[in-house]
């Protein structure tokens, strides 16, 4: 079976083979992979403004100005505890 696939040396082969038409590469994203994306960039976002509001409370807190009442500390440790 082997022979009939072998050509031997300085034998050119028969026939006309057309090339197939240049194609572009192309890449197909599941919809989970599309959607870690999309959540991805949302948390680059959420933590970029958490960045900023750290450090505007870091620059109150250095300057004095920070001020948080007792009730609203009170009742986010509340709510924490609640989840």
């Amino acid at each position: 079976m082997r022979a009939a696939y072998e050509q031997p040396a300085g034998v050119k082969g028969q026939g006309r083979v057309d090339k197939a038409p240049p194609s572009a590469d192309t890449v197909q994203l599941s919809a989970g992979s599309q959607l870690i994306r999309e959540l991805k960039a949302r948390l680059e976002e959420v933590n970029d403004t958490r960045a900023g509001r750290v450090e505007a409370i870091r620059a109150a807190l250095a300057a004095g100005t920070y001020n948080v009442s007792l009730e609203e500390v009170a009742g986010a440790i509340l709510k924490e505890m609640g989840r």
